[in-house]
C-alpha cells in the first residue's frame, strides 16, 4: 500500500485542531471569581463608576453617588465572594443584592440612562450566561 501525503496531511491538521482547541482550562470561571475575590471592593467599585460614568454620561452629582453606591455594593458582596460557596443561599443573596443596588441606582439615574444601565447589565448577564454554557460544554 502506498503512502497518501495528502491524508497524511488532513490527519495532521485534525490532530493538531485538537490540540489546540484544548488549551483553554477547564476552570476559566474558578480564575474569574478567584480574581474578583483577589481585587478589593474599592477597586470594584471604582471601575464599576468609571464604565457607568463613560457609558451612561454621567454628571458630576451623579458620579459620585453613584460611586458611594457602587462602594456600598461592592462592600457587601466581599464576603460572598472570599466564601467561595456556590449555592442556591449564596445566589440568592447575590441576586437581592443586585436587586437592591438597581433600586437605588433607579433614583440617582434619570430615565434614559437607567435604560442604557439596565441593557448593559442584561448584556452582561449573557456575557456570563454564554461563558457558562461553553464551560460546561467541554
Amino acid at each position: 500500500m502506498k503512502p497518501n501525503p495528502l491524508l497524511s496531511i488532513l490527519l495532521g491538521l485534525f490532530i493538531a485542531g485538537q490540540a489546540v482547541a484544548q488549551t483553554t482550562p477547564a476552570d476559566a470561571g474558578t480564575n474569574r471569581r478567584a480574581e474578583l475575590a483577589a481585587t478589593t471592593p474599592e477597586q470594584r467599585a471604582e471601575r464599576q463608576t468609571a464604565q457607568m460614568k463613560e457609558k451612561l454620561s454621567l454628571t458630576a452629582d451623579q458620579e459620585t453617588r453613584v460611586a458611594a453606591i457602587n462602594l456600598n455594593y461592592a462592600q457587601q458582596m466581599q464576603p460572598l465572594l472570599e466564601g467561595g460557596a456556590r449555592n442556591r443561599n449564596t445566589l440568592k443573596q447575590v441576586r437581592d443584592l443586585a436587586s437592591s443596588k438597581d433600586d437605588e441606582l433607579k433614583k440617582v439615574l434619570d430615565q434614559d440612562q437607567y435604560k442604557q444601565y439596565a441593557a448593559f447589565r442584561d448584556e452582561q448577564k449573557d456575557r456570563v450566561k454564554q461563558a457558562r454554557g461553553r464551560r460546561n460544554n467541554r
